[in-house]
């Protein structure tokens, strides 16, 4: 799916680009989606300004049709810094809702198409960055290992205060090196807010657009252009975790559910791609996902949920 491809399919209103002056052969292009994150988006935006570097960037601000005041400050930075920002007005009737959820689906992959740079690095609105070199350490390891396919480094938790939150063990997990296969079974997931990659995926599957949680996905795409390469002297990027984040105060049924979605259409995929060691692997991570929802259900006595889901189950695997 190309970009013209990928409009016709979901662009209902049209998006509109604030005007600007941003050069059009950036190294880097920065990619932050946005909505309703008005207590945040100034500091995660000022970290990213406030970066060290001696290369061109553009940052793409996609702002989700916010309500409570987000547009207007972005519109405020996109006025202030013509030369860097590229600002992009979203409607919600374009918005890609997943299992009954609104998601930041088609405001990603808007900001994915438009990218102009070499290399993209990933920043969502509620998240910061800490490191005033990090873009430039990790563009001049990719510069310098062709073979590497993206780069992340190490990421805390945050509440919405900005206080410290106790780490997640799973993060440490994300805190090595990858080989290209290894990134392609997505075992393991760096958070997305430390990535910076090459430029390189300009086909991008349909499946892509069914599924909630798209970083594995995306990831696994990333895999088959290269290994991950962990950057221990980075500091860390924050993650913050606040009421509003869809995910981390989603239901862990959902969450399960989601899980099961995107390995069986990663299998789906490669299915498709005619990968089959691949697509055998995630149909049995899916597999495994789905064992998990029904014990969660049984656990619980919610026969009718199991119905529900087992129906689920037989067509999303209809591989």
């Amino acid at each position: 799916m190309n970009f013209t491809q990928f409009k016709n399919l979901f662009e209902k209103k049209e998006v509109t680009e604030y005007k600007n002056k941003a050069v059009h052969t950036p190294l880097v292009s920065i990619c932050i989606q946005t909505y309703n994150q008005a207590s945040y988006i100034k500091e995660s935006l000022d970290a990213i300004l406030s970066q060290k570097i001696n290369f061109s960037i553009e940052l793409l601000l996609g702002d989700d049709d916010s309500t409570d005041g987000t547009r207007e400050i972005c519109i405020a930075y996109a006025k202030k810094y013509p030369e860097k920002i590229r600002l992009f007005f979203h409607h919600r009737m374009n918005n890609i809702s997943v299992s009954g959820k609104p998601t930041g689906i088609f405001n990603s992959l808007y900001n994915i198409f438009s990218s102009r740079g070499k290399f993209i690095a990933y920043c969502d609105g509620d998240d910061l960055w800490d490191d005033t070199y990090k873009l430039q350490k990790q563009v001049d390891y990719l510069r310098a290992n062709p073979n590497t396919s993206f780069t992340y480094h190490e990421v805390k938790l945050i509440d919405k205060n900005g206080l410290l939150i106790s780490n997640n063990s799973d993060l440490k997990l994300s805190e090595r090196d990858f080989t290209s296969t290894q990134l392609k079974k997505a075992f393991i997931q760096p958070p997305i807010s430390t990535w910076c990659f090459r430029n390189q995926i300009k086909d991008i599957p349909i499946e892509f657009t069914k599924i909630f949680n798209g970083d594995n996905f995306w990831m696994s795409l990333l895999g088959n252009y290269g290994d991950g390469k962990y950057l221990e002297n980075i500091k860390p990027s924050f993650y913050r975790i606040h009421p509003a984040s869809i995910w981390s105060t989603a239901e862990k049924s959902f969450q399960l559910k989601s899980k099961f979605e995107t390995y069986s259409y990663l299998s789906k995929y490669y299915k498709r791609k005619k990968d089959k060691n691949l697509s055998e692997h995630f149909k049995s991570r899916a597999n495994n996902y789905a064992k998990m929802i029904f014990k969660y259900y049984l656990k619980r006595k919610k026969m009718l949920e199991i119905i529900k889901f087992l129906k689920f189950y037989l067509q999303t695997l209809q591989l």
